[in-house]
């Protein structure tokens, strides 16, 4: 396992300090006079598209500092892309530009901040950074975008505005993919390019294996998956190396990897998708006895908690990858 360096994970924590201080989206502030008066607006950039944004009256001291707060976090964000392209020539993985659109559109509409999870590999290629060691398929390029429902009271900042909204400002190409009850809203969506979004959430009940969960406030559904609620339990802040950096939530990296051998176990045997679980548990589970050890022991213990099934197919995936713990 070849570590990072410390001058590339001390720019990263800079990085993600930098934009957790952001309050305040950054954009190119400009006027527009209307009968005569001067008033305020603000242009933003979401995945693909620009967002006008009113301020308000020129002459209005409140409207004046909006403007001002505005411009110094463009700023800010122009000096943040420098340090994205250090991280990226270092070595560090990032999403392609249709992935980086989309995360960048679906953090901007607040959805990582309210209840939206990024899963599955879009999210792994985040953790190198995190976890202080290169990942080798972090490196693999995604066609899939998974996004985990923690909170079904989540919806977008802008009020009465879908998913599919939010996601055809990365790509106006999305259209849903119907379910087969045409009485249930969308889970899964594509973009004309072959971006696939589907959205999941953790498996409450039975009757949740046959049907989708409606998500009233983003106006789609999410499948249920089990297993799903231990991965997103105290998710953590992360950035992709997108633009400026987009701020996103991912799952912690020791829930990530003891998650993967418990679905590992459950794929088919000989499986793509088994071998890829398992090579990512692994890699990320043995980055982590170094840089984080507490970690694994505590998601280990968690999982092995939860029951019988649990413990086998944590212990049977271990065995798998030659790791004793």
């Amino acid at each position: 396992m070849k570590p990072l360096s410390l001058n590339i994970q001390t720019l990263y924590a800079d990085l993600a300090q930098s934009i957790t201080f952001s309050t305040t989206l950054p954009g190119s502030v400009f006027t527009q006079t209307i009968r005569g008066k001067p008033y305020l607006y603000a242009a933003e950039k979401h995945g693909a598209v620009r967002i006008t944004r009113y301020l308000g009256l020129a002459e209005d001291p409140e409207t004046t500092e909006r403007a001002e707060n505005i411009r110094r976090a463009a700023q800010d964000a122009k000096g943040r892309r420098t340090t994205v392209s250090m991280l990226k020539r270092a070595g560090l993985p990032a999403p392609t530009i249709a992935m980086g659109r989309l995360i960048e559109a679906i953090a901007k509409a607040g959805l990582f901040n309210n209840g939206i999870v990024l899963v599955g590999t879009a999210a792994y290629q985040i953790y190198p950074a995190i976890v202080g060691a290169v990942l080798s398929t972090a490196a693999l390029t995604t066609q899939d975008a998974d996004l985990a429902v923690a909170s079904l009271a989540v919806a977008p900042d802008m009020k009465g505005e879908s998913l599919l909204d939010v996601i055809k400002r990365a790509d106006p190409s999305f259209i849903p993919q119907l379910s087969l009850d045409p009485r249930t809203p969308p889970w899964r969506f594509r973009s004309g390019a072959g971006l696939e979004i589907e959205v999941v959430t953790r498996h409450r009940t039975r009757a949740d294996e046959e049907h989708p969960v409606v998500i009233p406030g983003l106006r789609c559904s999410a499948q249920p998956l089990r297993y799903l609620e231990f991965l997103i339990a105290d998710p953590i802040p992360a950035v992709a190396l997108y633009g400026a950096g987009v701020p996103v939530t991912v799952p912690q990296p020791a829930r990530y990897g003891v998650h993967k051998l418990i679905v590992a176990q459950v794929r088919q045997q000989g499986s793509a998708k088994r071998e890829k679980d398992l090579i990512q548990a692994g890699e990320l589970i043995a980055a982590l006895e170094t840089s984080h050890p507490g970690a694994v022991k505590d998601a280990l213990e968690n999982a092995r908690q939860r029951g019988r099934k649990w413990k086998a197919a944590v212990d049977r995936s271990l065995r798998e990858i030659g790791l004793d713990l």
